[in-house]
């Protein structure tokens, strides 16, 4: 997300000396990204982008915040200036509140107050400016001071008309809302709900806000509005983001909320409001000051210990470097038995685990000043063996044109994962410095990854996806063997995965693949399994193995290395055949879950001129094969032919139960 800041709003945080061109350098080092500086209105105004999961750097406040302490680490001087706001005063007169149902599992908090008699004055002039500045629009200082604040201190606020509030019953209940409910939001647009928004109610059922995204205009400020309720929430994230999206109302609000915006800043964003309303609209308080926060949380706890800190940066810092740069980053950090108790501030949601600490203080420390290495030996010039990046290359485009969709999945994998892969954890390589505590693991299979993949996107039901990565087997003294394999997983039937195998195979001009089906018994996620190899004058190669699993997916593994060891780049030339070949189609009616891929190698056996066998269609139980006769040496005739299908059809009704569907002749 970017934002725009002038330089003179900055300033108001933020004081320092340092000119725009500095500010954009230092900043850009070690924290928000500031692309551009436009000159707009005589004022060098900011065009920075900022992460999306640091909301609190989403507002002036929160750049100068950061500024404040980048700037410290580049030797500038710089400090963050006090907030400066008053109370809000006592009510002059009473005006009643409206009835707030809330419902804490949707509403973090609510805080509001009533301002009564507000004149409908011009926005100031320096306000509008730094409004044009940002690309906002002016209307009047009503509607102004409400972005204004926003913007200023990085919470969304909300201003009703009072009296339409308390004509619609003065009830405002926070709920889910229910399906096809109609809504008008301030700008004249109707939408309908389609359930699970997040929604104000009156005592009607009439919804009155789309909160934390956008006002309806049933409850909107207007020219004639004199009292209003000056209003703050805090929606679950989730449910703003849902909303937003599935209407398409991405306001600045919703973009701030949809972040966990922390509630505590609801508090200076009200009492900031009220007074620039009482300065510049004559408003009056009209009433006492609701606040409820019942989502109220406290803060976790992150133990950092220190080795993990030096090990992961390369550098040894000190603990009180480390322990400064937490602490000016509004960290409470406490030592104990070699390792720093952190406790994030409120406004920093994203800080949730060690990694997120270490990575705060790599970033003020400068990534610029870690170490740079150069390798002590000469880069190698040889070429990797087992590797063909073509082939790897041709793989992958000819999965994707079958319909299967290639998938990144983490090497590190959790406990649980590693223990799907048919090994045991002791058989594993455990990583001593994890990127995340759940991810400890280097897989050595791919299948469980893409089960994980499967299972985290439930929506996928037609799933056909497969990785090219390698695997990490450990080898006592030494790295470990990397391995690269090629692993598929599909809810399609088995027959089609089987099939997608085979035209790879074929592909590749390997046409003596076989795929023979292994019966095994055991209680894992494995119930089926068929090896797959490649038969080759004198050796047969193994590539790996296909597998049906519990849940009925197919899961194919196959060891790259081997897979280059018998593919071909052009096909191997076939002389005319002299002599004429006889096709024939054949039905059988074969018993549930028969291994038609055992059934036509071992037909294939039966007759050295029967020199194929495939597998046309199936309905129900009927599997109709197509088989191809030839003789070098001569033209086979029907009565050559005859002996032929009578074994053939002999053995099927022996061997695999089947019926043939027809008569001989």
């Amino acid at each position: 997300m970017n934002i725009l800041i002038p330089h003179t709003w900055l300033l108001e945080h933020l004081k320092t000396e340092v000119k725009p061109l500095d500010i954009q350098r230092f900043l850009s080092l070690c924290g928000p990204s500031i692309e551009r500086i436009n000159q707009r209105e005589g004022d060098s105004v900011y065009d920075i982008e900022v992460t999306t999961n640091r909301v609190d750097s989403m507002s002036v406040r929160g750049i100068a915040r950061e500024a404040a302490v980048i700037l410290k680490h580049f030797n500038q001087k710089a400090e963050l200036q006090e907030l400066m706001i008053t109370e809000v005063p006592a009510p002059q007169f009473t005006l009643p509140l409206p009835q707030i149902i809330d419902d804490e599992r949707l509403c973090k908090r609510i805080t509001c107050v009533v301002l009564a008699n507000v004149e409908r004055t011009a926005t100031p002039d320096w306000m509008a400016k730094r409004l044009r500045q940002i690309d906002g629009n002016v209307h009047d200082a009503v509607i102004d001071i409400t972005n204004y604040i926003t913007h200023d201190l990085g919470h969304p606020c909300h201003a009703f008309d009072y009296d339409k509030i308390m004509e619609l019953g003065g009830i405002i209940e926070v709920k889910t809302a229910k399906p096809g409910k109609k809504f008008k939001t301030l700008d004249g647009a109707e939408y309908t709900t389609v359930g699970g928004e997040v929604v104000f109610e009156n005592g009607e059922g009439v919804i009155i806000d789309l909160p934390g995204i956008k006002g309806t205009a049933n409850t909107s400020i207007q020219a004639d509005t004199k009292n209003i309720l000056f209003w703050l929430e805090n929606i679950e994230a989730k449910k703003i983001r849902f909303a937003s999206m599935t209407h398409a109302i991405r306001t600045v609000a919703a973009q701030l909320n949809e972040k966990n915006v922390d509630p505590a800043l609801a508090e200076p964003v009200l009492k900031k409001g009220v007074e620039l309303f009482i300065e510049f609209t004559q408003a009056q308080v009209a009433s006492k000051v609701y606040d409820v926060f019942p989502a109220q949380k406290k803060r976790t706890e992150i133990i950092v210990p220190l080795t993990r800190i030096s090990d992961y940066l390369g550098v040894e810092l000190t603990i009180n470097q480390m322990g400064q740069i937490l602490e000016e980053l509004a960290c409470e950090v406490s030592l104990k038995g070699g390792a720093y108790v952190v406790t994030p501030p409120s406004f920093r949601p994203d800080l949730q685990i060690q990694a997120d600490i270490i990575e705060e203080i790599a970033r003020i420390y400068g990534y610029h000043n870690l170490p740079s290495v150069l390798m002590p030996t000469a880069i190698p010039l040889d070429r990797p063996t087992e590797t063909n990046f073509d082939v790897e290359e041709k793989i992958k485009h000819f999965l994707s044109t079958l319909g299967w969709q290639e998938t990144y999945c983490y090497s590190m994998v959790s406990e649980a994962i590693a223990k799907q892969s048919g090994y045991s954890l002791a058989d594993h390589i455990k990583i001593q410095n994890p990127l995340t505590d759940d991810r400890v693991y280097m897989r050595r299979s791919l299948v469980p990854s893409l089960i994980e993949f499967g299972q985290e996107n439930p929506t996928f039901t037609d799933l056909r996806v497969f990785e090219m990565a390698m695997v990490y087997n450990p080898v006592i003294g030494d790295i470990p063997d990397q391995p690269v394999q090629l692993s598929l997983l599909s809810t399609r039937a088995y027959r089609e995965v089987k099939g997608s195998l085979e035209a790879l195979y074929h592909q590749f001009f390997v046409r003596n693949l076989v795929i023979q089906p292994i019966e095994i018994e055991r209680k894992s996620m494995m119930i089926q399994q068929a090896q797959i190899f490649v038969r080759e004058p004198g050796k047969e190669v193994l590539q790996g193995t296909i597998e049906i699993l519990e849940n009925d997916m197919v899961a194919v593994s196959i060891s790259l290395s081997a897979f280059l060891r018998i593919v071909k780049s052009h096909p191997t030339y076939q002389p005319l055949p002299k002599t004429s070949t006889i096709l024939e189609d054949i039905t059988f009616t074969l018993p549930e879950r028969t291994l038609t891929g055992v059934l036509i190698t071992e037909v294939k056996k039966l007759s050295p001129f029967l020199t194929s066998v495939g597998l046309k269609g199936i309905y129900q139980h009927n599997c109709t094969f197509t088989f191809t006769y030839h003789n070098p040496g001569k033209n086979l005739t029907a009565e050559d032919i005859i002996p032929i299908r009578k074994k053939m059809v002999k053995y099927v009704e022996k061997q695999f139960g089947g019926t043939l569907i027809g008569t001989l002749e």
